[in-house]
């Protein structure tokens, strides 16, 4: 009899045992998708903010900048050492071509 009462305990607990699990695994997946989220938003970010640099360069001297290091020296850019950015000009009057890339983590 102490057997049967046992078991009949234990099975009380399994609705609360799964219930917990989906728990923990919605929370995981919401964890990873925030991740995402988040390098998506600081990608669109540091590009936006290249963009506008690079265009308040052409407003005010009439030319795109030559390189990212002249609107970090001359405008106040900061872009994250987490970026590699791709910076490439055709001509002075002819907007240059901008990409922002996220570097790989090496671990």
């Amino acid at each position: 009899m102490k057997l049967k009462k046992k078991n009949h305990v234990l099975a009380g607990y399994i609705p609360a045992i799964v219930i917990f699990i989906i728990i923990v695994v919605i929370v995981v997946l919401s964890v990873a998708d925030i991740g995402r989220t988040t390098e998506a938003e600081g990608l669109a970010i540091t590009e936006n903010s290249i963009m506008r640099a690079v265009i308040t360069c052409y407003a005010q001297e009439g030319s795109y900048p030559p390189d990212i290091d002249y609107l970090k020296e001359n405008y106040g850019l900061k872009v994250s050492d987490e970026y590699t950015v791709r910076y490439s000009v055709f001509a002075s009057n002819i907007m240059p071509s901008i990409t922002v890339i996220r570097k790989q983590v090496s671990g």
